[in-house]
């Protein structure tokens, strides 16, 4: 018996069906994320295992030396100088005669005495000249201890704190250290910096007042890796990073923040304490990513 038309038509569009079904699987197969996952993890990088230590941001500043005391002593009472008996350059204590005054009509010489021990930075009269009240005799300096004055800027004040460790580069190439012995509460109106000063001690005299310095001071401890910056990098924000991986090899971008620059290295913030640092390869994958890795001691060059 004949098979109606009708009955092929129908035969045949089902086996079409069938057919376009079967390829239909064969594509979500090829499409699979098993297998898209596959794919990722052909990429390969190298990680340190870097655990964190404690250590201090150093905040920068310019600055400059500053005696603990240069003061002109000044005449209470005018009158002519009869007697000068120290000179420039002396070391006098506290009470020494700096000059003696004849006023007419007065049996006692006023005299103008140091106020502190210290040295004779200027003698501003000679014997003979007139005095008049309230006009400098000398100008007396004690340079022990000298202080380092810095201008801190106010997103960085809230770290400094009395007795923190600081180093300052003199203008000649001399390095000297010192502690935090006062913090501003008050900004400075035109530049809203904080004046800090570092106590340093200078009983050789050998630091001398008004001198330029570059003055790193240590803050708080916090704990931080370090790292080279050959392996730094930019999210698409533009934020300065490194990449890690986790414990199952995925792939995380970490923002960090620089403490301290070294010959061998940057020591920075913001990475958990225990990290698997990507040192090799982190210019060839993306936050997510599950990669091959292979640990390494030192970071690769």
């Amino acid at each position: 018996m004949k098979i109606k038309q009708t009955y092929k038509t129908s035969a045949i569009t089902f086996i079409f069906l069938c057919i376009w079904l079967i390829s239909g699987n064969l594509i979500k197969e090829r499409e699979d994320p098993k297998t898209k996952s596959a794919l990722d993890t052909l990429s390969s990088v190298s990680v340190i295992n870097s655990q964190a230590t404690l250590k201090s941001k150093l905040i920068k500043a310019s600055g400059f030396t500053e005696a603990d005391k240069l003061v002109p002593v000044r005449a209470e009472v005018g009158g002519r100088v009869i007697s000068r008996p120290v000179n420039q350059g002396d070391f006098v204590k506290e009470g020494d005669l700096l000059c003696q005054l004849y006023i007419a009509g007065r049996e006692a010489f006023p005299k103008v005495t140091a106020p502190f021990s210290g040295y004779l930075e200027s003698m501003t009269v000679d014997k003979g000249d007139f005095l008049n009240t309230g006009a400098p005799c000398a100008t007396l300096i004690d340079p022990n201890p000298m202080f380092l004055i810095a201008d801190i800027a106010e997103k960085d004040i809230s770290k400094v704190r009395a007795g923190a460790e600081a180093t300052a580069r003199l203008i000649s190439g001399r390095e000297i250290n010192g502690k935090v012995s006062f913090v501003g509460t008050s900004a400075d109106q035109s530049t809203r910096t904080f004046r800090v000063e570092i106590s340093v001690d200078n009983k050789d005299r050998s630091i001398r007042d008004g001198v330029s310095a570059l003055i790193s001071i240590e803050s708080k401890e916090v704990p931080a890796h370090k790292i080279s910056p050959a392996i730094f990098s930019l999210d698409e924000k533009g934020i300065l990073g490194v990449r890690i991986v986790d414990q199952n090899n995925l792939v995380e971008f970490k923002p960090i923040e620089i403490l301290q620059d070294t010959i061998d290295g940057v020591w920075v913030t913001g990475l958990p304490d225990t990290s698997r640092i990507i040192t090799r390869g982190q210019e060839f994958v993306f936050e997510g990513q599950t990669v091959n890795v292979f640990e390494v001691d030192q970071p690769e060059a």
